[in-house]
């Protein structure tokens, strides 16, 4: 992607999320990646930009245990757009440039920024919350392999995902359980020993989270604060693509604006020593655009 293109796509994102649109209710779970069972609903939409910080997350998938002495990777700016269709499903796009610096076990050094991958899921609300019933949605969707495999900003193979989806609201605090299939194509050798492509890694992804209710007094105008908090991660891999991660975050909003922040801490291996996520997230109608 040349300096032009990058400057335009931040000069588009930056226009749409100062537009006075009206308000529409946000469902995203942002700066975690759980997600919750409910859609937006029909034609809401939102509009996330952000970006994500972090420390020896042995990225991207594939690369040997053992063949990175550090790496720092930077995903920013990340470009959302989730929009309800109707009231029962929601589709969600993301696209994000990276920023890679590393330093192999060998001394070999590797500084990179350029194109990651696009993202395209759907998710389904297959039965609405009730007194005693959680909320159940699924959630599938692609990766494109748009990154660049040689400056290891990807994999460029095309990953599949589906997830189970459970909320239920207790109040003061509402619960999350995502656990699903993810399918990461293989492009063989990324660092380390040589090797052919083996079709596929096949693994269990999880996630498990607790999300507050508004705190504080809440009146009109108020500001919202929500305290929000996962375990995320995947598991049963053949090629050493285990990753887990604790999050804990914050949005933090007032009428159709939220800003989100969120810090978290890799619990195996692979995952980042250290993370850190920011962002915000626009509500609108994109309706009201052609009024």
């Amino acid at each position: 992607m040349s300096i032009n293109s990058k400057k335009t796509w931040l000069l588009i994102t930056f226009t749409l999320v100062l537009l006075p649109l009206r308000m529409a209710l946000a469902v995203s779970l942002l700066p975690l990646d759980t997600e919750q069972a409910e859609t937006l609903p029909s034609g809401k939409s939102e509009l996330v930009v952000g970006m994500s910080y972090s420390d020896d997350e042995r990225f991207p998938y594939f690369t040997e245990p053992g063949t990175l002495r550090s790496q720092t990777l930077i995903r920013g700016p990340q470009v959302g757009f989730h929009i309800g269709a109707g009231d029962w499903a929601e589709i969600q796009g993301s696209y994000e440039l990276i920023y890679l610096d590393e330093t192999a076990a060998n001394g070999q050094t590797n500084h990179q920024y350029g194109s990651g991958d696009s993202r395209i899921h759907t998710k389904v609300r297959v039965i609405r919350e009730s007194e005693f019933i959680p909320s159940l949605g699924v959630r599938f969707g692609t990766k494109l392999p748009n990154a660049n495999v040689h400056d290891r900003l990807g994999t460029d193979e095309t990953d599949f995902d589906i997830t189970a989806l459970a909320t239920k609201d207790f109040g003061v605090v509402s619960a999350h359980i995502n656990l699903g299939l993810i399918l990461l194509g293989d492009p063989g050798r990324m660092l380390g020993a040589p090797r052919v492509g083996r079709g596929q890694d096949d693994l269990v992804g999880y996630s498990v989270a607790l999300v507050s209710a508004p705190l504080g007094k809440q009146s009109e105008g108020s500001m919202e604060l929500r305290v929000l908090a996962e375990v995320a991660g995947q598991t049963a891999s053949h090629f050493d693509n285990e990753r887990s991660s604790a999050r804990l975050g914050i949005q933090l909003g007032r009428g159709p604006g939220k800003i989100y922040l969120g810090m978290s801490t890799g619990l195996v291996t692979g995952s980042e020593n250290i993370g850190a996520r920011a962002g915000f997230i626009y509500s609108f109608e994109p309706a009201a655009l052609f009024e």
